[in-house]
């Protein structure tokens, strides 16, 4: 086989240049639309639309930071309150306790004065009863001896026989018991 001519391949050049249609002023004009449209595009959309998406990058950084600072913030107050609680928790505890212990201490002191009250009133009552029995004793003393008298000057005034000797005794001794029990 021969090597095939050089206007062989120039033909088959221009026969695809013919299947493919190339225009060049078409081409050159394509290609400056095209450049032009991009450069257009590049200036008046890309940029605003590029800078909306820088913008909105920013945006939702910012607000993951704010939400991350928030969550920070937020599990150190919680923290906070938690030792404000336990805090509350043990001063109440504290509180309670003294409370307790005042009550307790009150309390006592309330019995032991009760005590000296009752022991005081109980020593001044027995007091008051002994100084009533020997007032009675004394009335009681008193009247027997008021009794004898009585029944010693009937004896003497009237001359008595032993049966007016014995009603005399009993009436006395009757008015004598009689004194004795409205004194106790």
């Amino acid at each position: 086989m021969a090597s095939p001519a050089p206007t062989d391949s120039v033909n088959q050049t221009a026969t695809l240049l013919d299947l493919i249609h190339f225009n060049l002023p078409t081409f050159v004009l394509t290609l400056v639309i095209f450049f032009s449209l991009l450069a257009i595009l590049s200036l008046k959309v890309w940029k605003p639309i590029l800078k909306a998406l820088d913008d909105r990058d920013d945006s939702i950084r910012n607000d993951l930071d704010k939400a991350e600072c928030s969550r920070k913030e937020a599990d150190e107050l919680l923290q906070e309150q938690k030792r404000a609680m336990n805090n509350l928790r043990e001063e109440a505890k504290q509180i309670r306790e003294e409370a307790v212990s005042l009550a307790e201490k009150h309390k006592d002191e309330l019995l032991a004065s009760a005590r000296v009250d009752a022991e005081k009133l109980l020593a001044d009552t027995r007091a008051e009863l002994a100084r009533e029995k020997d007032a009675i004793f004394e009335e009681v003393k008193d009247l027997a001896v008021d009794v004898g008298v009585e029944l010693a000057s009937k004896i003497l005034s009237k001359e008595m026989n032993p049966d007016s000797h014995k009603e005399a005794i009993k009436s006395s001794l009757s008015k004598i018991e009689n004194a004795f029990q409205k004194a106790v």
